[in-house]
Parts: C-alpha cells; sequence; structure tokens
C-alpha cells in the first residue's frame, strides 16, 4: 500500500531571515488519526506552557486569515474566529483523542 504525502512548502521569507530558523510543529491526520511532531523545549520552562498557547493563538489567526482569503462569503473574521473557538474548546473536552507522536527536544 502506498500513502501519497501532501507535504506543505516552508513558508516563504523562511530562508530571507539571517539567523536561526525553528520548526515547532508538525501535524497530520492519518487513517482518521493525529500524528503530532512537537520540538519542545526551545523556550524557558517558566515560559514554555505560555508560549505554545501564543503559537496556537497565531496558528488560530493565521487559520481565519486564511480561510477568509480562500472564501469570504464563510462570514466575518470574528463569526469564524468564534466557530474555530468552540472547536477548539469542544476539543479541549474530548476525552477520545488517541494523541500519537513524538517529542523532540529544542536542542536536537
Amino acid at each position: 500500500m502506498s500513502i501519497e504525502l501532501r507535504e506543505l512548502q516552508v513558508p516563504d521569507g523562511v530562508f530571507d531571515e539571517e539567523g536561526e530558523a525553528v520548526e515547532f510543529i508538525r501535524f497530520w491526520i492519518a487513517g482518521g488519526q493525529d500524528h503530532v511532531t512537537l520540538n519542545m523545549g526551545v523556550f524557558a520552562p517558566e515560559d514554555e506552557a505560555k508560549s505554545w498557547g501564543m503559537i496556537m493563538a497565531d496558528l488560530a489567526k493565521h487559520a481565519v486569515r486564511g480561510m477568509q482569503q480562500d472564501d469570504p462569503s464563510r462570514g466575518t473574521p470574528e463569526q469564524m474566529m468564534a466557530e474555530l473557538q468552540k472547536g477548539f474548546f469542544e476539543r479541549l473536552e474530548y476525552t477520545g483523542a488517541n494523541l500519537s507522536g513524538q517529542i523532540k527536544a529544542g536542542n536536537q
């Protein structure tokens, strides 16, 4: 059996920056399950949870912007963010998820 990977490209501008570029998350859905690799330990331990929260907030904003660009008839950005937040909180309450994945230490 062959699986076709539909991998995304590295975002524009990453290679234009000087210094280091760091990937934090890979998220795939295959066979109806989430498959995740997280780059943990990049932030100071006392800042890590808050920093991941900020990454999730930025992802939400990017998703709303992308949906708006893809099809503005879906609703206003505020309506889309409300729907996104609804899905986020419903998923946080869901206990049946099979969480598979890997953790990569930030210094590797």
